[in-house]
């Protein structure tokens, strides 16, 4: 039976994260859907992990070059559903998000994303999520993911997915894209994903890092930005 959902989780050295995110996948209440781990330049156990659990409804691409956006973009190449759901490979779903995303998605929508719930769990992680949750509720800021993008995949090779040249901010570039197929939705779901970046920068550089971003993107040339590897 072909798959309604293609989820889609890039791996760049996830050994410490990807069994739970899997996991999480395992105990989703809709079953109807593919996972496919695209590994890129990996040099840790994250392909080993993945090996060991391949099955009917997991597969694994494997890249020699660590790309987040030409792994999301190779992954979606070989995606059977209709519905896409780009997972980061440190975020795990809550047990009935595919099936939320599989009842709420409609045609109406272009583009989605979930809430969104911290690990770990601190004051001001809880803070942060609940901004990012309050700006994509009120579409004050469409674009603010927490590890989870939804779209449909004709939409997606219509706007030749991402930009492989952007390694930062290319989820808000592929969402700008994508708008004019319809409206951007949050799915009343939640993920939670790791803050291993607000734990070792801390929020305010952090929050300093991606005002940078925000102005390279309007001013200057982002795809020069490279993100310093967390792990």
């Amino acid at each position: 039976m072909v798959p309604r959902i293609s989820v889609i989780i890039p791996a760049h050295n996830e050994e410490n994260y990807l069994r739970s995110t899997l996991h999480g996948l395992k105990q989703q209440t809709f079953q109807n859907f593919e996972a496919i781990v695209v590994a890129n330049g990996c040099t840790d156990k994250t392909e080993e992990i993945v090996g060991k659990r391949i099955n009917d409804r997991l597969q694994l691409l494997k890249m020699p070059k660590a790309n987040v956006s030409r792994a999301r973009n190779h992954g979606a190449s070989k995606a059977q559903g209709e519905i896409l759901v780009f997972l980061d490979a440190d975020t795990i779903l809550d047990e009935d998000a595919l099936q939320k995303i599989n009842s709420v998605f409609n045609e109406n929508c272009s583009v989605a994303t979930t809430k969104v719930k911290p690990e770990p769990s601190s004051p001001a992680f809880k803070l942060h999520s609940f901004i990012k949750n309050i700006a994509n509720k009120t579409k004050l800021y469409q674009g603010w993911v927490g590890g989870v993008l939804i779209c449909r995949k004709r939409h997606f090779d219509a706007v030749n997915g991402y930009d492989h040249q952007r390694e930062i901010r290319e989820q808000k570039n592929l969402i700008l894209k994508l708008l004019p197929y319809g409206r951007y939705a949050l799915i009343d779901t939640y993920a939670t994903t790791s803050m291993r970046r607000f734990q070792q920068w801390g929020l305010v550089r952090s929050a300093g890092f991606w005002l940078k971003q925000l102005v390279l993107d309007h001013f200057g040339d982002i795809t020069k930005s490279k993100y310093e590897k967390v792990r």
